[in-house]
């Protein structure tokens, strides 16, 4: 059944540079204008340059993200000292928009590819974990309080989904099985409730783009990510990462056709 959208707020942040991994995001200027918007946003990713209008987190860790040639791209060709990761504190880069609960968040076609090809998934060795996918992040973005469901490689188990929540520092992970993304591409989709808490389910790329052609799927059956979540406020950061941890199957790149928020 297709869920019923909620209207959302949506704050466009404008970033136009990043101190070092660890430092705080740009604060927002009190001079744009936040008229919520009332209908649905989409990002198709159009053309070929910088994101536009999105609050990057510790830019740093992962400087060559934009759009090419209408995709999302994240080149990630470096993971020294586990830079870009995502696990316990450590926080690579998040690009994001920010979100107020309740809200429906879906990233279409988004996986991981070769430098050549972005749509062909890098081969899987046993200890490859190459990921591209969505994270909910806390207001406090130097606090490491995250949600995030991504695509890819998680070591002996490839062409999967990870799933994982972050609280206060400590991370619980756990996958949907190995090749139930054969192509290591998804279409991810993270329902905000009114509780503050959020569900998440997962398909094959629907290419269609036809709203009625999906088929979501529960992630592990219930929707839920392993271990304890953080307890989020009334409005969350949600955007796109592209992760490695250690280099084994490095270079490779992260992309995403298109995000919806509802």
């Amino acid at each position: 059944m297709k869920l019923i959208p909620f209207p959302i707020f949506l704050s466009i942040v404008f970033l136009t540079a990043c101190g070092s991994d660890n430092a705080d995001p740009l604060p927002l200027d009190e001079s744009d204008d936040e008229t919520p918007f009332e209908e649905n946003f989409v990002d198709s990713f159009d053309g070929s340059g910088d994101l536009i209008d999105y609050v990057t987190n510790n830019a740093e860790a992962l400087p060559t993200v934009g759009r090419v040639d209408g995709r999302y791209r994240a080149e990630l060709t470096d993971n020294t000292d586990n830079v870009t990761l995502h696990f316990n504190d450590q926080q690579g880069r998040l690009d994001a928009k920010l979100v107020s609960f309740p809200f429906e968040f879906i990233a279409r076609n988004i996986g991981i590819g070769t430098l050549t090809d972005s749509q062909t998934a890098p081969q899987h060795q046993n200890d490859s974990y190459n990921f591209a996918g969505v994270q909910v992040h806390a207001l406090d973005l130097n606090s490491p309080n995250s949600s995030h469901v991504v695509v890819g490689h998680r070591g002996p188990t490839g062409f999967t989904i990870e799933g994982k929540n972050t609280l206060d520092g400590n991370s619980s992970v756990n996958d949907a099985g190995a090749n139930i993304v054969p192509d290591g591409r998804a279409d991810i989709r993270i329902v905000g409730n009114m509780d503050n808490t959020i569900t998440v389910y997962w398909q094959t790329p629907n290419l269609t783009g036809e709203d009625s052609q999906d088929d979501w799927v529960l992630y592990n059956g219930s929707g839920e990510l392993p271990g304890q979540a953080p307890t989020f406020e009334s409005e969350v950061y949600v955007g796109l990462i592209t992760y490695a941890f250690y280099s084994t199957g490095v270079p490779f790149v992260g992309t995403c056709d298109e995000i919806e928020i509802k």
